[in-house]
């Protein structure tokens, strides 16, 4: 039923199809899944896949998924399934999705499944100007038919047709991600119906810069937060709007020589991220961003202001950081992109001799760098601030001042700020500070940063280390041995403009911030328990999703900016995966070590982005488990597929939640949205996703301005945890296919310990454990596959509730 504003019936229909038994036709398909598959890939023009591989066991009814065998930009999926013909009958059919290379076409298609002929498709890419297929594709691509038409040679290098930009596109995340490419027309008609130039709402560009409607682009190199004529850079395209400017990714090259590059890539996430959004909820009644609204609800005159490579003139320059200020609406917001410095340095232990060589380190922001104050030798000593947590060295003045004096101190990460542990080390007579992260796994430093505790400031260098580095140094320093250092740095910098993802974060606090509390009240997430950096990095994430990319496939926040491989940590205690094993975070770790409230001489301090760490996690589950359900849609722009549903979801939870929420606010209000927005459809997926990460039925809050009153709970609704409702959806197994270990995890109750079997497709057991209903709940249990034959397999648990099972395929 359709309802109109004033709650009047609008219209009704109803496809509900009665005595099914006698009007289907056939009830055994003569076509297997593979051969399905390639009969519509022929009927739908796409090159027939070969080889495929299972990637998502299960029955006909159930559905299967396989590998994208290179003709598809997704896996393919076939699901038998009965369609209703015009004459009123049902045919047995294959429903194949299936999305072609060519990205032109997402298709669901109906097979016949006796014959393989089509009978019925549907095209899940929306047609209009903003999809991914029209802004990834090269306008050198486009321009080539219209040329070899007119006989007219094509530039090569440059754009070949108005209003384009040569920008890293939407979803490739950086200069490492993927390659530079030329976008045309990427502008929303409907969100941006005059272009991205314009600002009077009247066909035609009024400027040629690098400003518009939603965004005004620049450098702010010299830290004024204003644009300045004939000073300031805001790269200009043109009568054409041509934005084609040389960019050099060498580590050597200067950030001033590639600074036109910086700000266009900048004009184009801001407006992209823009337009995306207010498909998903963030419009103009929202309170989005934009110099004039082109209908009657909002106020305008907030677009946002952009400055790239924000305060790099500076002496010492602005170093590692991003920023988004977001008054309410009607004032516009600001974005700051800051040069991110990458020190390449010689660091070696060359005592003991049983720890003698290079050591992995990283410098932070703080104090003079190693290339203007080395090279520096020395002994190590391990802090003493006389506390109960001595190597913290956040109590001055230091125990073991004497000793530190003239030497490098060795200091751990926690419960007070770089800067006073650093300012400590440096009043006791230090030359250098290593400093020793607090994350129990990981190779890559982390980049420290902050401000100094006093006027007199930070005048040595310090670095980061690993703590399985900083715990080999420690025992050998408690053991009595000396531990001595070499140290040396040459410093380049990176330009977090280049860094989608990070734009992307900065724009996300601006969303969160206008849509928690309505776009009259900037000041909704000040509670201790608030997630505004966990909404970020998931936009981050989400805007640099492609087709192809694997849910457990770790992602680093800030690999670009960090000069970090693409498979680097980032910026966050881990990186982002459904993987436990990679991001293990859950809501137990609130109040924790790293994630509780910190109070010094200097003031109070909240872990946010640790804490967003959680949030984020649990999103980025949510987001994969909806695309597993919903399927990928490439076009960005679309109301189907799990990733548009996600966003819209996570965007409209944002407004239905209370002001200052805290992690469980946010939980209930996303349930909500997917009442309002899908009619409950998801509430099942939606509980086990979050009670997977310790936001289940039996968590609790408390205050969400407190961080030490929350209970983690792992257990499921006790309607889904019924035995009537125990279906596979309620078992975790991952991966699947299996190599070499399996990981399986429900978070139904149990009040007695879950046996555990994993047997073979004859019901041969070949793998029996028990384990406590608690621990499967929270960690689950890893299954070794190692010695297991291919082929398929059948996983079962037995609890106090019922029986689950579900297949899985073991694949060397």
């Amino acid at each position: 039923m359709h309802l109109d504003r004033a709650g009047v019936l609008a219209g009704m229909h109803s496809s509900f199809v009665s005595n099914v038994a006698a009007l289907a036709r056939g009830a055994s398909p003569s076509l297997t899944a593979e051969q399905a598959v390639a009969a519509a890939a022929r009927a739908l023009n796409v090159t027939p896949p070969r080889n495929l591989q299972v990637t998502k066991a299960g029955s006909a009814a159930e559905g299967l998924e396989f590998t994208d065998s290179n003709v598809s930009q997704d896996k393919i999926s076939a699901k038998l399934m009965y369609l209703p013909l015009a004459d009123g009958s049902l045919r047995l059919v294959w429903d194949v999705t299936l999305a072609p290379l060519s990205a032109d076409h997402y298709w669901s298609a109906r097979v016949d499944a006796a014959t393989g002929t089509l009978l019925d498709k549907s095209d899940f890419l929306v047609s209009d100007d903003f999809s991914v297929a029209n802004l990834m594709q090269p306008v050198a691509q486009l321009a080539a038919a219209a040329a070899a038409q007119s006989q007219q040679p094509v530039a090569v290098g440059k754009p070949t047709a108005p209003n384009s930009y040569n920008v890293w596109p939407l979803t490739i995340e950086s200069p490492s991600h993927g390659p530079r490419q030329v976008v045309t027309n990427p502008a929303d008609v409907t969100f941006s119906p005059f272009g991205w130039h314009d600002t009077n709402g009247v066909t035609g560009a009024e400027y040629t810069i690098t400003r518009g409607n939603n965004v005004f682009a620049y450098d702010d190199r010299l830290n004024r937060n204003q644009f300045v004529d004939n000073s300031t850079v805001s790269p200009d395209g043109g009568a054409n709007l041509e934005f084609d400017f040389p960019f050099n990714g060498a580590k050597e090259t200067p950030a001033l020589t590639n600074l036109n590059a910086a700000v266009v890539n900048l004009f184009y996430w801001n407006n992209l991220i823009h337009d995306v959004m207010a498909r998903k909820g963030f419009d103009e009644v929202s309170g989005n961003f934009q110099e004039k609204n082109y209908g009657p609800s909002g106020l305008g005159n907030d677009a946002v202001r952009a400055e790239a490579q924000d305060g790099a003139d500076l002496k010492p320059p602005l170093l590692n950081n991003a920023n988004f200020a977001t008054p309410v609406d009607g004032s516009a917001p600001r974005m700051q992109m800051f040069l991110w410095n990458n020190p390449e340095l010689t660091i070696s232990v060359t005592a003991p001799a049983s720890l003698a060589g290079p050591l992995n380190a990283r410098e932070g922001t703080l104090g003079r760098t190693l290339e203007a104050a080395g090279p520096i030798t020395g002994n190590m000593v391990l802090v003493n601030d006389g506390s109960a947590t001595p190597d913290f060295g956040c109590v001055k003045p230091l125990a073991n001042a004497a000793a530190i004096s003239g030497n490098i101190a060795l200091i751990y990460r926690g419960s007070c700020t770089f800067g006073i542990k650093i300012k400590n080390a440096q009043d006791a007579g230090a030359r250098m500070v290593v400093m020793v992260d607090n994350a129990p796994t990981g190779t890559t430093p982390i980049v420290m940063g902050g401000t100094a505790p006093d006027t007199i400031g930070i005048r040595i260098p310090s670095v980061a280390i690993s703590r399985v580095d900083g715990d080999k140094l420690k025992a050998a320093l408690q053991g009595g041995q000396t531990v001595s250092l070499s140290a040396s740095g040459k410093v380049y910098f990176r330009d977090g403009d280049f860094d989608n993802g990070i734009i992307a974060h900065e724009y996300g606090h601006g969303i969160s911030n206008r849509l928690t509390g309505g776009p009259g009240n900037s000041s909704c997430l000040r509670s201790q328990e608030q997630m505004g950096e966990g909404w970020s990095d998931f936009f981050g994430l989400w805007m640099t999703t492609k087709p192809g990319d694997v849910s457990t496939t770790g992602r680093g926040i800030g690999t670009y900016a960090g000069s970090e491989p693409t498979t680097g940590r980032g910026i966050r205690p881990t990186r982002y995966s459904t993987d436990m094993s990679i991001n293990p975070a859950t809501y137990a770790l609130l109040g924790t070590t790293g994630y509780a409230v910190t109070t010094t001489a200097s003031g109070t301090t909240v872990p946010v982005h640790n804490l967003g760490y959680i949030w984020a996690a649990t999103l980025w589950d949510l987001n994969w488990a909806l695309i597993g359900k919903h399927g990928y849609n490439t076009n960005l722009s679309a109301a189907t597929g799990g990733n548009n549903i996600t966003l819209r979801l996570v965007l409209d939870g944002c407004k239905l939640q209370p002001c200052n929420p805290g992690f469980l606010d946010g939980r209930d209000a996303i349930l909500q949205a997917d009442i309002l927005n899908n009619s409950g459809a998801n509430q099942a997926l939606i509980w086990q996703v979050f009670a997977r990460r310790g936001m289940g039925f039996d968590a609790v809050q408390g205050s969400s301005n407190s961080l030490t009153d929350n209970t983690a709970g792992f257990a499921l609704p006790p309607a889904l945890s019924a035995k009537s409702a125990l279906s596979e959806n309620m078992l975790e197994v991952y991966p699947n296919p299996a190599k070499d270990q399996l990981t399986v995890r429900t978070q139904v109750s149990s009040s007695v310990p879950v046996q555990v079997t994993l047997v073979t497709i004859m019901g041969k057991t070949v793998q029996n454990t028990t384990v406590s209903a608690a621990l499967m709940q929270q960690q689950g249990v890893r299954l070794t596959t190692t010695e297991l034959a291919n082929g398929l397999y059948i996983v079962r648990l037995k609890t106090s509730e019922g029986t689950i099972t579900k297949k899985v395929m073991v694949q060397h």
